[in-house]
């Protein structure tokens, strides 16, 4: 199987995993070769996740990963929430992070390139609305470069 089928079938065994559950997958990705692949697999909740439950996590997918035999050969697996130097990926964690403070790079509707910071007021699945200084502006989801949450400190 090509890196592109592991990736595809592994990604579907996790999201299965946590279809129940108040976790759900924000990126993953397939690093190396046969015999010596990496599986990283960041997840965020819409409750706390603590280090606890990533342990937890981490076993469950690797006995999911395990028992189908998906890897060819050994390989190692990350779990872990991605952590505020990661960019927002999808709509569900944009609605988490509601009333924090948002770097946002988008495409204006002129396709040109720029960069906002203010309070995320709203997220829906196809739209975020920030406060800024000099009013409020809504940015759909496919103009998004990037967006980081701006910690208070």
């Amino acid at each position: 199987m090509d890196k592109a089928g592991l990736e595809e079938r592994a990604r579907s065994l996790i999201e299965d995993l946590l279809h129940t559950t108040p976790v759900f997958l924000v990126d993953f990705s397939v690093r190396g070769s046969r015999g010596s692949h990496a599986v990283d697999v960041f997840v965020e909740s819409d409750d706390s996740l603590g280090v606890d439950r990533l342990a937890q996590l981490s076993r469950e997918i690797g006995f999911v990963m395990d028992t189908q035999d998906v890897m060819p050969g050994p390989y190692t697996l990350n779990v872990s929430s991605p952590g505020a130097d990661r960019s927002l990926q999808i709509p569900r964690q944009y609605r988490k992070h509601l009333g924090r403070d948002l770097r946002v790079h988008y495409r204006k509707d002129d396709q040109s390139m720029t960069e906002i910071c203010g309070r995320l007021l709203d997220a829906d699945d196809s739209a975020i609305q920030i406060q800024r200084q000099t009013g409020k502006i809504n940015i759909k989801f496919e103009d998004i470069l990037w967006a980081k949450v701006q910690l208070p400190w």
